[in-house]
């Protein structure tokens, strides 16, 4: 579906400034002293989407706290390559065979695109890193939306399954959009009628959802935590196994509801392909490091991220089970 693109809102824009700068100090950390590598010149942390949002929001983190933790030591930078639902970042890292220097976050996106077609770069083809986390899917509206509850929504749906608008941010295919379908499955809707409006960043789709654009926006809580606060949007479900704290303590699971509907977004790490042992070695020491500091395990409480960090080899084995089950559920909802 073809959309105009939207403009932040300065409110929007305001809140991702202040959450670059929101920066703990974190204590340097020794480098592997047996790994045989480490940076030589500036590490680029590429992510597929426009500045803020989750995939945005990861990258900066991972950047941050390499530099914080003393395994940048020529300095580091986020690299936003919007486009394509990731392809455009995927591809520019696919360029840089062999480079340590370059390292891409991704998310179950890019295996569906691969899957369903729309991109013929396959994770295969990239250096697993890490494994850092998962983030849950969460269904919010408008304040002055007049789909009140998930029942609400529920019931337009099953009236008329192309009335209501979903904003899946990045991407067909993506967690976002694999929630949706997966609640028309659930209703016994044509999957092919919802409709769903890929944005190049989760900021963008709530700012459209704010203003009346769109009627539901799915993503992740760090999205939309800030205008719960304030009272521009209101969630009314989440795909989750059990209800979370904080804002999402009142917030029912589709489960609780009696729809199956458990969506998990993990976020991992990529590098470039034809890197040595000695260079994994280095990231999987770095990574392991920084998820063993309290400033990284407090950062996965305040944003409510579910700790699931594997290692390279670890990553590699993820990849391959959630591609198959990928390929058995993006079968399933588009029948």
């Amino acid at each position: 579906m073809k959309t105009d693109r939207l403009v932040l809102t300065r409110r929007a824009a305001l809140l991702s400034g202040a959450a670059l700068l929101a920066t703990p100090a974190l204590p340097p950390l020794a480098f592997a002293q047996d790994a045989g590598w480490k940076p030589e010149r500036t590490v680029e942390v590429v992510v597929g989407v426009g500045p803020g949002g989750a995939n945005d929001r990861t990258a900066r983190d991972v950047e941050r706290f390499l530099k914080n933790g003393g395994f940048t030591p020529a300095g580091s930078i986020v690299t936003n390559r919007p486009g394509g639902g990731h392809s455009v970042a995927l591809a520019y890292t696919l360029t840089k065979d062999g480079d340590p220097h370059v390292l891409q976050v991704v998310g179950g996106v890019m295996l569906s695109n691969n899957i369903l077609g729309r991109s013929p770069i396959s994770y295969t083809q990239f250096t697993p890193i890490v494994t850092l986390f998962d983030e849950q899917m969460v269904f919010a509206v408008g304040a002055n939306s007049s789909i009140k509850s998930a029942e609400d929504l529920v019931a337009k749906l099953k009236q008329d399954p192309s009335s209501i608008s979903f904003s899946i941010s990045t991407g067909i295919g993506t967690t976002n959009h694999i929630s949706v379908l997966l609640l028309a499955k659930q209703l016994g809707l044509d999957t092919k009628a919802i409709k769903a409006v890929s944005f190049n960043s989760s900021t963008e789709g709530v700012t459209a959802t704010i203003g009346g654009h769109i009627d539901v926006v799915v993503t992740t809580p760090f999205a939309l935590n800030p205008f719960v606060e304030s009272g521009d949007l209101r969630y009314i479900a989440a795909a989750s196994e059990e209800r979370s704290g904080g804002l999402l303590a009142e917030v029912p699971t589709w489960r609780e509801l009696g729809h199956d509907i458990v969506v998990a977004a993990w976020r991992l790490v990529v590098a470039p392909p034809n890197l040595t042992e000695a260079q994994i070695a280095y990231w999987d020491n770095a990574f392991t490091n920084v998820a063993d500091t309290d400033e990284w395990k407090a950062m996965l409480e305040k944003e409510a991220l579910v700790s699931r960090r594997l290692s390279s080899a670890e990553t590699r084995t993820h990849l391959d089970n959630e591609d198959k089950r990928y390929r058995e559920l993006l079968a399933s909802v588009s029948q």
